[in-house]
């Protein structure tokens, strides 16, 4: 496949109540020098509108509080007068029924989760914001598939359709992993919790949640699984979701535990392979400023890369730290992160 290059200055927001959908597409768009801003939900995404000009904007259409139909009916009203973004809604499902609710919005078009680089391509061209230069190669390939064997360990993961949505990269999908480990875990525990309560319209946003996440690493029989238990529950099927709730949360436990030893395999050997000398001090500080640089402007990618530096070149109580950072970044806590941050400067 050819590079494509931005022909001029775009800015892209990706509006996403779930970490690792936002994750993904932010790499995808790394590919064409984006750096994506974020939002995890419909009002935060009206906010960021109303103080900054955005070309493009990827819309989750299942949200909490507000969808993504309803916010790009407000993002419509509040561009009323000015230049208007092109709104791309994000759906596992689309269908005539999703695609007019958008396009009613003000949306451009809709897009099947997880996006496709293909897909993306046609938009960016239709909208003239990329060309095409011949004889180069848009690959950010690390070896990732050749290297990622360890992974085959995992039942139900399809590691090479992952590695491609991160660009054919193994260390942003094994980011995406990790991140998805921690999700998987939370939407288990919460799903358990409440799973002899008869609660279906909670249980269903959990099942949507792990449809999602399962979709976008590419373990595409769980995906299939929690979609259709997403489907019962919405639909007060109790007997259907009695009935396979056992079988379920058992399947989602051992990929679960499965990928996590994978996961700690992994991040052994890339620790074992860095130097364990402390990072200097006046270059520590440095990459202090500029975390906190990328927090105040939302910038979560330049947040995710600074942050995977200082953690290899550090030890002790300020390890400990920038690891609380890392967790509240990857929950969008951002003020809860700066306020640690705050204490290290």
């Amino acid at each position: 496949m050819e590079e494509n290059i931005i022909t001029v200055d775009i800015r892209v927001l990706v509006v996403d109540d779930n970490i690792v959908n936002s994750m993904v597409l932010s790499t995808m768009l790394e590919r064409y020098g984006i750096q994506a801003d974020i939002a995890s939900s419909g009002m935060e995404a009206i906010q960021r509108v109303c103080n900054a000009k955005y070309d493009i904007i990827l819309m989750d259409y299942l949200m909490p509080d507000m969808d993504g139909v309803e916010t790009t009916k407000q993002i419509m009203f509040v561009s009323n007068g000015k230049s208007k973004p092109k709104v791309i809604g994000v759906s596992a499902t689309v269908d005539a029924e999703v695609t007019e609710l958008f396009i009613s919005a003000g949306a451009d078009c809709v897009l099947k989760k997880p996006v496709r680089t293909e897909d993306f391509d046609m938009k960016l061209r239709q909208y003239g914001f990329v060309k095409e230069e011949p004889g180069s190669s848009s690959t950010n390939s690390d070896g990732s598939v050749d290297s990622a064997g360890f992974l085959s360990s995992v039942e139900g993961l399809n590691y090479d359709e992952g590695i491609s949505l991160m660009a054919g990269s193994l260390a942003n999908y094994m980011k995406v992993l990790n991140v998805s480990l921690r999700n998987v875990s939370e939407n288990y525990n919460k799903l358990d919790a409440i799973r002899n309560t008869g609660q279906l319209d909670a249980m269903s946003l959990h099942f949507h949640s792990l449809k999602g996440i399962f979709l976008n690493i590419g373990a595409s029989s769980l995906a299939s699984y929690s979609k259709a238990m997403e489907g019962a529950a919405k639909e007060f099927k109790r007997m259907y979701v009695r009935s396979q709730m056992d079988e379920y949360m058992e399947s989602v436990k051992i990929f679960h535990d499965q990928l996590k030893d994978a996961c700690e395999n992994y991040s052994e050997k890339v620790m074992s392979s860095k130097s364990n000398v402390d990072m200097e001090e006046d270059e520590f500080m440095q990459k202090l400023s500029e975390l906190k640089g990328n927090i105040e402007e939302f910038e979560y990618t330049g947040i995710t890369e600074i942050l995977e530096e200082l953690l290899a070149g550090t030890k002790g109580q300020r390890l400990e730290k920038l690891q609380n950072i890392q967790d509240y970044i990857q929950d969008f806590q951002y003020d809860e992160a700066m306020e640690i941050l705050c204490t290290m400067l």
